[in-house]
């Protein structure tokens, strides 16, 4: 049974850790809903602003770049055409495109339940409480000094909490490297961008709630 550690402000942990659910842990670790997961939150991003200039967009070109006959070459009626250096471009990409993708509810259950199974099965996640939080007195000092003692300065750390703590989010703030996520805000790519996962203890008993 995976079993997770509390730790504590100065760096060091409880000495009982806790045990998890058995339903925490998902039974199949399913990776192509991880993959889907993964592409949908990225195509999201995606603003649709580019745009192009058609032929009846750029500028210049209305007058006949030479006369119709008599120069041995084809005939061109405008340096705006598409087959001109500088000239429209067809059927390019303009403003207001929809990139987003669907994925179904069930699918992103299965998502979220391989990696958070990945997770909680690392030995780069802890626990920690709401103690932590109001010790760090909303100080960038204290939070690194925490960092430090915890040998995780050096690492892209994710706080998951159940109920968001004011202390905890001024005292990461100005922190490039730490992020604070409220779990029902959590991604999947966030789960899997972060090398060490603090956990709020809450968070697992909302969590067996999700998966069961």
């Amino acid at each position: 049974m995976a079993k997770l550690k509390l730790i504590k402000i100065d760096g060091s942990f409880e000495t009982e850790p806790v045990k998890l659910s058995p339903g925490l842990i998902a039974k199949e670790l399913k990776q192509q809903p991880v993959f889907d997961a993964v592409l949908v939150e990225q195509a999201s991003w995606r603003q649709g602003t580019h745009s192009i200039l058609t032929k009846g967009e750029v500028r210049g070109g209305g007058k006949k770049p030479y006369k119709q006959k008599h120069t041995g070459k084809a005939r061109q009626g405008s340096t705006r055409n598409p087959h001109f250096v500088g000239g429209g471009i067809v059927f390019g990409p303009k403003p207001n495109r929809n990139y987003s993708l669907k994925l179904n509810k069930k699918a992103h259950t299965a998502a979220l339940h391989t990696v958070w199974s990945e997770k909680l099965a690392s030995d780069n996640t802890h626990l920690v409480d709401q103690n932590l939080f109001n010790k760090t007195e909303g100080k960038t000092k204290v939070m690194m000094q925490f960092l430090k003692s915890a040998k995780l300065l050096d690492k892209n750390v994710l706080f998951v909490v159940n109920t968001l703590n004011t202390n905890l989010e001024q005292s990461t703030s100005n922190i490039k490297n730490v992020q604070v996520k409220h779990l029902d805000k959590v991604s999947v790519r966030d789960l899997m961008l972060a090398n060490a996962l603090l956990v709020e203890k809450e968070v697992l008993k909302a969590l067996e709630g999700k998966f069961k």
